[in-house]
């Protein structure tokens, strides 16, 4: 009997809208259709957040994953404090629990790493928050490279039927532009084989590359980057016998996506890249990290600290997050089989 996978949820900032989104999902019973799910994270908030938004919820403290008896209508909680907790103020970060959000990070991926989990799934930090405790990484993608000492890993946004890469992230127009070279597309190009291959049961799919300039450059009256470096990238790939082309025009490209002409885009910049997945799928898209020893998936949305502790937070990203999770991990068991 094959045994579903499982998955372990990082309890994001205490403060934030991810204890509630978390006890919200456990207490839809789905999870447990897909997955063995446990949350990392304070016992004592996440028990906190099942009496305010999902009273039902029995919320049970465990020592190991051996413990875990996976069982709908309980939320099976890994505990990463010690000690006597402050009350949570819903909107209000505090250092305790910036803290307890990096301690769940850190526990999760030792987890995965050792091959307890199957992957992680995660809810939002405050980056805010975390640097003033000593925090030195742009966020969840980064410091998980960290722990995994991964040094090539990138983005890919997913959510109404698209799979779409980041070559660039969280950087200016104009610095994005500079680094669109042709080293940094190919890597990225080859990260997004790799997980079609290995995360998505895609050994051949095909992959389209963006270009930066309108109408790709049109022959470089709009602009060189397309011949002098996206094309070239492109070009590299295929020589790896990777199922790459383009680079195609940004205006068209995402549409041909969504009509099943590839099977995920590499973008050059983050508004490329999100603007139509956040069109398509608003609340619902998920973040992947691709090229970790291990599956990461997360929420698509912030802290939420706006409206932390009022009871609207949807958990649909979160249901979604887990739910690839559970299908990247099935889609790498039957890879790892092959090799």
């Amino acid at each position: 009997m094959i045994m579903k996978p499982i998955i372990a949820i990082t309890m994001g900032e205490p403060a934030g809208i991810g204890p509630e989104v978390i006890v919200k999902a456990f207490a839809t019973d789905k999870l447990y259709t897909l997955c063995r799910p446990v949350v990392v994270g304070a016992s004592e908030w996440m028990s906190h957040a099942a009496d305010c938004f999902a009273p039902a919820l029995s919320v049970c403290k465990r020592d190991t994953i051996a413990q875990c008896q996976f069982s709908p209508g309980t939320l099976e909680i890994l505990e990463i404090t010690t000690g006597r907790l402050p009350r949570v103020i819903y909107g209000i970060p505090h250092e305790e629990g910036s803290i307890a959000a990096m301690r769940a990070i850190e526990e999760a991926a030792r987890l995965a790493l050792a091959k307890e989990v199957d992957a992680i799934a995660t809810a939002p930090i405050n980056k805010e928050a975390l640097k003033k405790i000593g925090f030195a990484h742009p966020g969840h993608t980064e410091f998980l490279a960290h722990i995994a000492r991964c040094t090539d890993f990138g983005m890919m946004m997913m959510g109404g039927g698209l799979k779409i890469m980041l070559a660039t992230i969280h950087l200016s127009l104009r610095e994005a532009i500079l680094m669109t070279r042709k080293e940094l597309i190919l890597e990225k190009i080859r990260l997004t084989h790799q997980a079609l291959r290995s995360d998505f049961s895609l050994p051949y799919g095909k992959i389209a590359v963006a270009a930066l300039n309108p109408h790709a450059g049109e022959g470089g009256l709009f602009g060189d980057e397309e011949i002098k470096e996206i094309h070239p990238a492109v070009l590299a790939a295929q020589a790896e016998e990777i199922n790459v082309s383009g680079p195609y025009p940004a205006d068209t490209l995402f549409y041909r996506l969504k009509q099943g002409q590839f099977d995920a885009v590499v973008a050059l910049y983050h508004d490329q890249a999100l603007i139509p997945i956040k069109l398509l799928a608003f609340g619902n898209g998920v973040n992947v990290t691709v090229g970790l020893p291990f599956i990461r998936t997360s929420v698509d949305h912030g802290t939420g600290f706006d409206i932390a502790g009022k009871g609207i937070a949807d958990a649909g990203s979160l249901i979604e997050a887990v739910t690839l999770a559970a299908e990247m991990s099935s889609s790498r068991r039957r890879f790892e089989t092959l090799l």
